[in-house]
């Protein structure tokens, strides 16, 4: 599944990089350009910090969540087994595009 992963998210217009969180480490990623593996441990403790807000502002486990920056954007999605994919985006990136392809997999995954 992480290979379908990243092959089908990869494919959107606009995505540099993205990689699937298990637990507190990357368990796969394709990147271009240069974000790298420390990057990948930076933002698997960004979707931990986001999981662990969510359950203590008693919200229910993390759906998504999208920051946005003047040079792109960060988007993580829950997939099943307790994994996220994270994708770093393009400025000009399509973000609807990105999260109805992370709901088709989650929901593909379901």
């Amino acid at each position: 599944m992480d290979d379908q992963t990243l092959t089908q998210l990869r494919r959107v217009p606009g995505v540099a990089a993205v990689y699937v969180v298990a637990g507190d480490a990357v368990a796969g990623a394709t990147v271009h350009g240069e974000i790298g593996e420390t990057q990948g441990a930076l933002l698997a403790a960004i979707v931990g910090a986001l999981r662990q807000a969510a359950a203590d502002l008693a919200l229910g486990e993390l759906g998504e969540a999208i920051v946005e920056a003047a040079g792109g954007a960060v988007m993580a999605g829950t997939l099943s087994g307790g994994r996220t994919a994270v994708v770093v985006a393009e400025p000009k990136a399509n973000l609807g595009m990105i999260r109805l392809e992370m709901r088709r997999l989650r929901r593909g995954a379901s």
